[in-house]
């Protein structure tokens, strides 16, 4: 695939009362690390923000808007938000809180009169954390068995979501579902007076000087709109997300496009008390807590959690964005993209270059108990070498996805994709379970662990499991395909 390689940067030297977290130096490593990505993972184009404390350290434009068109993305390119946009409706409701309009401990049948009563017992604080019950879109879902063909109102996507049957009761699990999202839009437009669009446009975008933004709609032509893409069997493909077109009236799940200027605005408003009171920010960061205890790291439209002490928000979106910020460190990254299939991890890496990342140790492990002695050494020497992964029946992969462990003074370190110049590297550590567990810490809280399987050396398999803090599934298997010396 040709691409452009067009790079418009600025850095800006205001980091505290030290040198500038964003030096020249780790400016030109970030620029070169983002063609390395771009080009391994077949991205067209990118936009960058680094801000510490609202004010910018760096913003840059990587790339093409349009493969088609051979257009750069610049300052006036509009990025599709995606999922990054449900925390922005969580400021609506949040909004509508404080100025006593809304409780979000009410039950959602205080607003919402003709509610069926399956839904007895949700409150708007439970759907906007996923903890309503309410299934995913397009999993068991009404109102996301939807035809393309023409669109729907507002009324009818309430009373298709009306018919659903929740998977739990309010409060006792977690289950990421865009029509929760969709019924806080439906319960903003109900209660204020003015449609979704209408709201968001006066109340949210043009408060926070976001004055570019605008919520999605398909049958409108809007400038400098980005086109987006995918990937289907190694190609790059055009992504327009045409299931969504009849999302024209309440977009509240993930319908908000915006330039990397606009969400710079927004972080400035995230940081300031442009929107919400410190009290209602501080709030919407905090982790939900279900009924029987467990936290599920996730708050109002955020992923949340806290590694070493150190508070991390963040929330990717299925168009190819990220949003992720360190509060107690003033420091946010948002990265914009137009590739919906790149691993989500370019963030999460530029914060390791700048060197904020949290430091992961075997104490800062949640889902399992270390080990208190030094595996034996020809164990760790067993797991040594090449591995390609095999993904279980619920998992796609595009292209052949190969890992290595290696050996570093006598530790075992995990590589991946092995196939590729920009890797993860990260060390494991030995459970009392018998499993490994891979030390890193993911922006929205995921820990690794490998379990021993079946043969020895060559003929070695590892099992590979994700825990999201709530339960844990086996993604698939790692097959050793080469021994290493």
């Amino acid at each position: 695939m040709k691409r452009l390689f067009f790079i418009c940067s600025f850095v800006a030297p205001l980091w505290g009362h030290s040198q500038p977290m964003v030096s020249e130096e780790k400016s030109r490593e970030i620029d070169v690390y983002l063609r390395s990505v771009m080009r391994e993972q077949e991205i067209p184009g990118i936009a960058l923000a680094i801000l510490k404390d609202g004010q910018v350290l760096k913003e840059a434009y990587y790339g093409l808007a349009s493969l088609e068109f051979q257009v750069p993305v610049t300052e006036a390119s509009a990025f599709w938000m995606a999922s990054v946009s449900k925390h922005m409706t969580c400021t609506a409701i949040m909004q509508l809180h404080e100025q006593g309009i809304l409780e979000i401990d009410r039950e959602i049948h205080t607003y919402l009169a003709d509610a069926p009563a399956s839904w007895k017992g949700i409150t708007l604080r439970h759907l906007m954390t996923h903890t309503s019950g309410l299934p995913e879109s397009g999993k068991g879902s009404e109102r996301g068995a939807r035809s393309a063909r023409g669109t729907y109102s507002a009324a009818q996507m309430y009373g298709n979501a009306g018919k659903d049957t929740l998977a739990f009761p309010p409060g006792e699990g977690f289950l990421y579902s865009d029509e929760g999202i969709f019924l806080l839009g439906y319960l903003i437009h109900k209660v204020s007076g003015l449609s979704f669009r209408e709201y968001m446009q006066k109340k949210i975008f043009d408060p926070a000087g976001m004055h570019s933004a605008y919520l999605m709609d398909q049958f409108k032509i809007h400038p400098n709109q980005v086109s987006g893409y995918a990937k289907r069997n190694g190609e790059v493909i055009p992504d327009r997300n045409s299931w969504r077109l009849i999302d024209t009236e309440i977009n509240a799940a993930g319908g908000v496009y915006a330039t990397l200027r606009d969400m710079v605005h927004w972080e400035r408003s995230m940081t300031e008390q442009t929107l919400l009171s410190e009290n209602s920010k501080n709030l919407m960061w905090e982790s939900y807590t279900l009924k029987d205890g467990r936290r599920t790291h996730y708050g109002f439209g955020w992923n949340t959690q806290r590694v070493n002490g150190k508070r991390i928000l963040y929330h990717p979106g299925v168009s190819g964005t990220e949003y992720l910020r360190f509060p107690d460190d003033g420091l946010s990254i948002i990265v914009l993209t137009n590739q919906a299939d790149y691993v989500r991890s370019i963030a999460q890496n530029i914060s390791g270059i700048l060197g904020i990342s949290p430091g992961i140790s075997e104490k800062d492990i949640k889902t399992g108990t270390p080990v208190t002695y030094e595996p034996d050494l020809s164990e760790v020497k067993s797991l040594v070498g090449q591995y390609e992964f095999q993904p279980n029946q619920h998992f796609y992969l595009d292209e052949k996805f190969l890992v290595e462990i290696i050996l570093k003074q006598n530790e075992p370190w995990i590589e991946f994709p092995a196939n590729k110049e920009i890797r993860n590297r990260f060390r494991l550590a030995k459970l009392e379970n018998g499993r490994w567990m891979q030390l890193s810490w993911d922006p929205a809280f995921l820990e690794v662990s490998l379990e021993t399987t079946t043969g020895k050396d060559a003929n070695r398999s590892l099992k590979v499991y994700e825990h999201d803090g709530l339960e844990e599934y086996c993604v698939g298997e790692l097959v050793k395909v080469a021994p290493r010396d």
